[in-house]
């Protein structure tokens, strides 16, 4: 028979890691075990404790080494069994018991932090509101030239950082071999993970859950393994196991990380790690979800111990990110000196001389040259002379003070990029020139007698003139400017420039544009008194909405298609009679449906080759979700999110990585002028809708009359 686990527990009072406004009641029918002591838990527990989950179903049962539980509540995990079991506590409880894995969802921190601010009967509700939109297919659209370069199956690695949930996953073995006997190891030995687990034969099958019933009777749990013991003594050193040479210090972390990089970081002299690592913290694949800024920025630079190609790409990316997204948690000033300060860092304390000259060799020296590649990668890939043109001066003062070393030939080579630079010449898009000859009679204000495809070229040659033109800070500075539920911290303390007069201009006209066309698409339509003409109106803007679906417009599609389905339009029962097309518009409007993030248009811009004009509502929308999803801790020394900022890159690289594939389109002047003046007589107040919707219920009045005449000629036999 399996024998009892021992969980050491002093009589400290235990604090969990996540904070909550009440604590979680407690279940009248949950006992303590036999050889269970009703003891506060101590820190031992607090660092044995795996994760939090959210409890979906209720779950009541007479046997005393079970904890029942209600729906929506959180508890803690202290182990988990392969056979279904787990051994869970309630937050600041002193009752440990087996409850069934199937009637609890696993939370992250993040979740668990969040659902603890939320009203006890609506967890599971919002649990579930998160994972619809969070299995949604946001942003995980492949980019073109941006290719996760590392393999699912060595992601789970040390990478040098370490947080202290990772210390805590790291030690929990030791902590629970602490309080195992030498007989009890014998019989049940600490499992690693590269033992594999033994299997017992006294394991039932936990119940799974049933919404009509969720109460498990005594007498179907009959048989079952023991319950993890908790016993008050906390005398457990002469079963310690955790080694203390160096040489089994080195074999541990190689068995837990099966990484040599891992023991090659370990056996690192202190000075030459960083200095700010324990502010950083990992998850369990190794990536960073969150770290101060300082730690951020020395993560930037420290190139590290590893010259795996997999490890360099990791770090590329995590430069990407950074530099893409800083400006929403610092500014620029602060990000320059902070790199320029580890540029100049000094000599650890306490260091001989050859240890000094050692830092200098494998610390100082490729510090210095990570720096330097910063500010070139700030220079040519991400605006610095277009954003923070200010800074440009600065780094010119400071290139130029490096006159004598081995990096004088590297801060030229940054003198003369910002002189590049700053003389050249804008990429302008210049004309294409086809074979195809192009009508150059004025349309004379009548839309019918335009082409279609010629009208859905234009309208794609001008959304795509004006999606080229946004950029990555204004998809940014959009989740700054929109207010969040939770408080986060803004940039730091100092006080930063003044703003720009817009900081989207270019994303607002692009959506403007969006809205414009539909408006203008709509007044077409209703404006025409004649009933054919009406319904040739919605017969030409559906084909023209099909030439730019295969053109790969979205966005002008997206607008026409509202239009036409919008109230104002499809209430016009008589004109849609006469329409010969909506078999296509049905078909377009598949696209268009909001449900899973509207999904219909993320896999149609997947599978687009070519140019293409995304629609960006859906990812204005992920912006805004991700803001509200995570936060950083208020303070200059808080922790910023940067998984909030990795999600915030992968958003906006797939939103924007159709710029760089321009049209073959030539532009037609006299059909651009006509959509342009039409567009351009629509202001951006939106004072239409009111109009628009007057004009529609005259029109359908007229319609309804039209139709009664009608019958009553029938009726008479004409």
């Amino acid at each position: 028979m399996r024998q009892p686990l021992h969980i050491s527990i002093e009589a400290i009072p235990y604090h969990n890691q996540f904070s909550s406004t009440s604590s979680s009641p407690s279940s009248s029918s949950a006992h303590p075990s036999p050889g269970t002591t009703a003891t506060s838990p101590s820190s031992t527990i607090s660092d044995g404790i795996i994760c939090s989950v959210l409890c979906m179903y209720d779950f009541q049962s007479q046997d005393p080494t079970h904890l029942s539980f209600s729906k929506n509540e959180i508890l803690d995990i202290i182990k988990q069994e392969e056979s279904g079991w787990w051994a869970a506590m309630r937050k600041g409880g002193d009752v440990v018991g087996w409850i069934p894995q199937a009637f609890v969802k696993r939370l992250t921190e993040q979740m668990a932090e969040r659902l603890w601010n939320v009203r006890e009967e609506l967890r599971v509700y919002e649990y579930e509101a998160e994972q619809l939109y969070v299995h949604a297919p946001t942003s995980r659209i492949p980019f073109d030239d941006d290719v996760d370069p590392v393999p699912p199956v060595v992601k789970k690695r040390f990478n040098g950082y370490r947080s202290d949930g990772e210390s805590r996953r790291e030690n929990r073995r030791q902590d629970i071999s602490k309080s195992v006997s030498p007989e009890q190891q014998r019989l049940n030995p600490v499992l690693s993970p590269v033992t594999p687990q033994p299997k017992y034969i006294n394991k039932p099958t936990p119940p799974t859950p049933n919404d009509s019933d969720t109460t498990i009777e005594h007498q179907q749990m009959t048989a079952r393994r023991p319950l993890p013991l908790v016993s008050s003594s906390g005398n457990n050193n002469e079963t310690a196991i955790s080694p203390s040479s160096g040489k089994r210090n080195v074999d541990k972390v190689r068995q837990l990380t099966g990484s040599n990089e891992a023991t090659d970081f370990y056996k690192l002299a202190w000075y030459l790690k960083p200095r700010y690592g324990d502010q950083i913290q990992i998850d369990d694949e190794g990536r960073i979800t969150s770290g101060t800024r300082i730690a951020l920025v020395e993560k930037l630079v420290w190139n590290g111990w590893s010259r795996d190609f997999i490890r360099r790409a990791e770090d590329t990316q995590y430069r990407r990110i950074f530099l893409t997204t800083f400006r929403t948690f610092m500014i620029a000033d602060e990000l320059f000196d902070m790199l320029v300060g580890f540029y100049r860092m000094e000599r650890p304390q306490n260091v001989t001389d050859a240890e000094y000259e050692d830092w200098g060799e494998k610390r100082l020296l490729p510090t210095q040259h990570e720096v330097f590649t910063l500010f070139t990668l700030w220079l040519e890939e991400h605006r610095l002379l277009e954003e923070e043109p200010h800074i440009a001066g600065r780094l010119t003062e400071f290139v130029n003070s490096i006159t004598t070393g081995p990096h004088t030939s590297v801060a030229n080579g940054i003198f003369q990029t910002i002189k590049r630079l700053t003389f050249a010449t804008p990429a302008t898009i210049s004309p294409v020139k086809t074979s195809r000859r192009r009508r150059g009679r004025h349309p004379k204000n009548d839309l019918l007698k335009l082409d279609s495809t010629d009208v859905a070229e234009q309208l794609t040659l001008l959304e795509y003139r004006l999606y080229a033109k946004i950029t990555d800070q204004e998809c940014l500075n959009l989740a700054k400017s929109r207010p969040s539920a939770s408080s986060s911290t803004g940039p730091s303390s100092k006080s930063s420039p003044p703003p720009k007069v817009c900081l989207t201009l270019n994303l607002d006209n692009f959506c403007a544009t969006h809205d414009k066309l539909a408006a203008w698409v709509t007044s077409t339509i209703l404006n025409n008194d004649q009933l054919s003409r009406r319904a040739d109106t919605v017969d030409f803007w559906i084909k023209v909405a099909e030439k730019c679906r295969i053109m790969n417009n979205f966005a002008s599609m997206s607008a026409i298609i509202n239009a036409l389905s919008s109230t104002n339009v499809s209430r016009l029962h008589l004109t849609w009679a006469h329409v010969g097309r909506r078999n296509t518009l049905e078909s377009l409007l598949r696209y268009n449906k909001p449900t899973g993030g509207f999904s219909g248009y993320r896999k149609l811009q997947l599978q687009a080759e070519g140019p293409c004009v995304p629609f960006v509502g859906m990812y204005m929308n992920d912006i805004a979700h991700i803001k509200d999803q995570f936060s950083d801790e208020p303070g200059p020394d808080g922790q910023i999110s940067f998984l909030q900022r990795q999600r915030w890159y992968e958003v906006v690289k797939v939103m924007l990585r159709s710029q760089g594939k321009a049209y073959s389109i030539a532009e037609n002047e006299p059909t651009m002028g006509f959509i342009s003046n039409n567009l351009r007589q629509l202001t951006q107040s939106k004072d239409w809708s009111q109009k628009f919707w007057t004009k529609s219920q005259e029109v359908q009045q007229s319609e309804l009359a039209h139709a009664d005449i009608r019958r009553g000629l029938e009726a008479a036999g004409f």
